[in-house]
């Protein structure tokens, strides 16, 4: 039987950077110019996010821990049905961004809470919230314990400590930096070097074999 595999010095300062960056972003941004006052600076970031950043936000904000770990898996054992999903998602936000944007943009409106308050009452406000508070803490637990799982596989720390340090560094950059589309960029740059460095790793002829 093979023994358990650690992290060495390089490995443990390459996470450890990769959460340190995201942290000095949140601080950077909410100790520098004071551009977070208002609900619409911390929120939408003033409105004067560029295209590209904002695509590059959305396209990390699909690809998750549970989405890496799981799609493979689930493509390996049912087939290409899961390909359904991206089309199906691709109308879904063309209809979306013909048909309820220019509403939701003439409103005024920072999130679709507001919209929901205007239109239907401030008691659909509350059960909206309230129901995609509930989706959120189910779907985050799902989302985080993937890169937990892997970390604890090769380190000493229990998962209960590394759900706490992982979840506390996320809060911690979320909850003070605004401009998410800088932090998403960071994070879609990190991925794309992620993947490249596994296929320089292992081969591109053994991705398939290690796959299985």
């Amino acid at each position: 039987m093979s023994s358990k595999q650690h992290l060495g010095f390089a490995d443990t300062a390459v996470i450890g950077v990769s959460l340190i960056i995201p942290a000095l972003i949140g601080l950077k941004f909410r100790f520098s110019g004071g551009r977070q006052r208002t609900t619409n600076e911390y929120f939408l970031a003033g409105k004067d996010a560029s295209m590209f950043p904002v695509i590059m936000s959305l396209s990390v904000t699909i690809l998750s821990a549970s989405a890496m770990l799981g799609l493979p898996s689930e493509i390996y054992k049912f087939g290409c049905q899961f390909l359904l999903v991206g089309f199906s998602t691709g109308i879904g936000m063309l209809l979306s961004s013909r048909i309820f944007l220019p509403v939701y943009f003439e409103c005024k409106v920072s999130s679709i809470y507001e919209y929901l308050e205007m239109r239907f009452g401030k008691y659909t406000k509350y059960t909206v919230s309230g129901m995609f508070i509930i989706q959120m803490v189910l779907y985050t637990s799902s989302v985080l314990l993937g890169p937990v799982l892997a970390l604890t596989a090769v380190t000493d720390f229990s998962i209960e400590m590394m759900i706490i340090s992982s979840g506390a560094v996320c809060t911690f950059y979320c909850f003070l930096v605004s401009r998410c589309d800088v932090i998403s960029c960071y994070k879609k740059v990190k991925k794309l070097f992620l993947f490249f460095a596994i296929i320089i790793q292992l081969g591109s002829q053994n991705l398939y074999m290690y796959s299985l």
